[in-house]
């Protein structure tokens, strides 16, 4: 779609004309949740209605019990000079913001542009936040108004398995697949691949907790 740029604008209109149909025209007892992952590519999209939905998302959905969340790669994309009105509405009307590892170049230049984001001491530990691959956690700072909480997540190696972007990964998948294994045993083979360790604890506690439900 990216390379027909006339399709790609008809296809996000029927998108939006589908979610604001979901968000707005059903019981408002019904939660709803609208995710935007790779959000940069909306939040930068040059169509003004694409920025109108994303501004009246993110400022009218509560009173219609719903929500919205917005993955990108870079605090910039909501909060800087270059970004759009319906980026800055978005970073503005969340209540909640989630800061995960930044680019350490982009985010000490955010820093001086908007020194007071963060206090010192949130700028120095986020700073320091290491690569998810390489600690096997991710860690990030919670913002809930003006409350501040610090975090790790940490998720089984199945997970970690299943939402990898990494091409190797994304190959490997594919194969299998191609060997004629279901989506669900190429992602345990990947998983057994990259966490063997894990995943043996992880069916022994199956096995344990399996006959112990046998016996029940």
């Amino acid at each position: 779609l990216e390379d027909r740029p006339s399709l790609l604008v008809a296809v996000m209109f029927s998108l939006i004309i589908y979610i604001e149909n979901r968000m707005y025209r059903t019981p408002r007892t019904l939660k709803k949740l609208n995710v935007i992952d790779e959000g940069w590519r909306l939040l930068d999209f040059k169509n003004r209605k694409v920025g109108e939905f994303i501004q009246k998302g993110y400022r009218t959905c509560r009173r219609h019990t719903g929500a919205y969340i917005t993955i990108t790669q870079n605090i910039v994309d909501f909060d800087s000079d270059k970004a759009s009105s319906a980026a800055r509405a978005a970073w503005g009307n969340s209540s909640y913001k989630i800061i995960l590892k930044q680019s350490a170049k982009e985010f000490a230049k955010y820093n001086q542009l908007f020194p007071d984001q963060f206090q010192p001491l949130q700028r120095d530990m986020i700073g320091k936040f290491g690569a998810a691959k390489d600690q096997w956690f991710s860690s990030f700072l919670l913002q809930v108004e003006n409350h501040s909480s610090w975090h790790r997540l940490f998720v089984d190696p199945l997970s970690r398995a299943m939402y990898s972007s990494d091409g190797p990964d994304f190959e490997f998948v594919q194969q299998k697949r191609r060997e004629g294994m279901s989506i669900h045993e190429a992602v345990w083979q990947l998983a057994w691949k990259k966490s063997g360790p894990e995943m043996a604890s992880l069916e022994a506690w199956l096995e344990e907790h399996e006959k112990y439900r046998s016996v029940a």
